[in-house]
């Protein structure tokens, strides 16, 4: 890849403007929050302070994976194909961190697994992302403790590591190398003192974190520590903070759980629609059944419910794709209602195992 280059802040405008995709999306730091949001409804302003933020509150995943899509057209009338649209659209995503890019590995592994999930596969061939380095960490993040880190390491296309008065720009693809020469008007060389910057800012955050995670302890093993500690009674107190609202899972940037249904959109003329779901919600996993009867279903209980979602991302996945589920960006523990930490969990399932192993 070519040597890393230098944007000047007052260049960002016109960099996010050299991003030819028909969509794009950044971080933007809204009312002290940073979220992602259009590029087209936030000033630049609001997108550096985005930049520069911790990771925002919401996830990109709504991108890639809408939170409602239209997935099969049938019946009478003329059928536009809702694949083809998908694959006519072009994103850019600006200010992807570490956690997002990791994200992306663990939905690919997923996703484009034989055979792969067509509309994910055209979002994700059609995507332009630009990585950024995490300025500060969130008080719940945690990628330090699962062997992350808080700057990208890979699936970016740039990365942008924000120092004094800009950013050092790094490609890390082809497309990438493409856009910094189409665009190297816009650039300069990075300077000695520009990746001096980066390295101390890089190692800043890293200290924050190790600082913000030092009371917790993780299971060096998940995939042998989980399966037997999922009967510890501790679960029960953790249950209890629950009330099933979905809110982890649908800021989880992993979490892919959908349901389907269908409906008339005119006479004879019908739509099939993809919705997400979550397995915390009461009747996830309920199957078809006799009129009058209960309806069968295998996580009934809430506690087996509560117990999936960890042993999904720690033990399922592990032995399914040979990666964890979770990245670590502690989105889950700043939506919770009821407090719950997963960093505290899985330090309890650790305490267990060493007490009750």
């Amino acid at each position: 890849m070519a040597e890393p280059k230098f944007l000047a802040e007052n260049m960002l405008g016109s960099f996010l403007a050299c991003l030819e995709t028909a969509r794009k999306f950044a971080n933007a730091l809204i009312d002290g929050t940073a979220l992602w949001k259009s590029v087209d409804d936030v000033a630049v302003e609001q997108i550096a302070g985005g930049l520069r933020s911790a990771r925002p509150l919401n996830s990109f995943k709504s991108v890639l994976l809408p939170a409602r899509e239209l997935v099969a057209r049938y019946g009478e009338g003329e059928q536009k194909d809702p694949l083809q649209e998908a694959a006519d659209s072009t994103v850019a995503l600006v200010g992807v961190r570490g956690c997002g890019c990791r994200a992306l590995a663990y939905l690919d592994a997923v996703m484009l697994n034989e055979p792969p999930e067509s509309f994910y596969r055209v979002r994700r061939e059609n995507t332009i992302v630009i990585s950024v380095d995490c300025a500060e960490a969130a008080p719940t993040c945690f990628c330090d403790l699962l062997g992350g880190n808080a700057y990208p390491e890979e699936l970016f296309d740039v990365n942008l590591s924000p120092v004094e008065s800009g950013y050092v720009a790094a490609a890390g693809s082809k497309k990438g190398s493409e856009l910094l020469e189409k665009n190297q008007r816009l650039f300069s060389e990075a300077t000695p003192a520009h990746l001096e910057q980066m390295r101390q800012m890089r190692q800043e955050t890293a200290e924050q974190l190790r600082q913000q995670n030092r009371e917790y302890t993780f299971p060096e093993d998940f995939q042998e520590d989980l399966p037997q500690s999922v009967e510890g009674m501790f679960w029960r107190y953790e249950l209890s903070g629950c009330v099933q609202c979905g809110g982890c899972t649908a800021v989880c940037p992993t979490c892919y759980c959908f349901l389907l249904y269908d409906g008339e959109r005119a006479p004879g003329a019908y739509e099939r629609v993809r919705a997400w779901d979550s397995c915390q919600f009461s009747g996830y996993a309920v199957m078809a059944g006799p009129p009058g009867a209960t309806k069968p279903d295998p996580r009934r209980e809430h506690m087996s419910k509560f117990q999936h979602r960890f042993a999904h991302k720690f033990w399922y996945d592990l032995v399914n794709w040979g990666v964890l589920g979770c990245v670590g960006c502690g989105r889950c523990g700043q939506t919770c209602p009821g407090a719950i930490d997963l960093r505290r969990v899985l330090s309890e399932v650790k305490k267990e195992r060493v007490e009750h192993g």
